[in-house]
């Protein structure tokens, strides 16, 4: 958490929901290999949505992935 109040980004791999929620400003969900969900602000996000891009249920589009990073 202090290298992050420093302004260092941190790369957090997990598969623990509530973990990511926790600790991640933003949020990139990948499955089957692939980005299926990017949240430029995880604090958007609830954990019932996100639990259905790590399971696969829901992926948005590349265009919407592609706004969201640039936003």
């Amino acid at each position: 958490m202090e290298l992050r109040d420093e302004g260092t980004a941190v790369l957090l791999i997990s598969a623990d929901l509530n973990e990511a929620m926790e600790l991640s400003d933003s949020l990139m969900v990948m499955y089957g290999g692939e980005v299926v969900a990017y949240f430029k602000d995880s604090s958007k996000v609830t954990e019932e949505e996100l639990g259905t891009y790590m399971l696969g249920i829901n992926k948005q589009s590349p265009e919407e992935i592609r706004r969201a990073i640039n936003e």
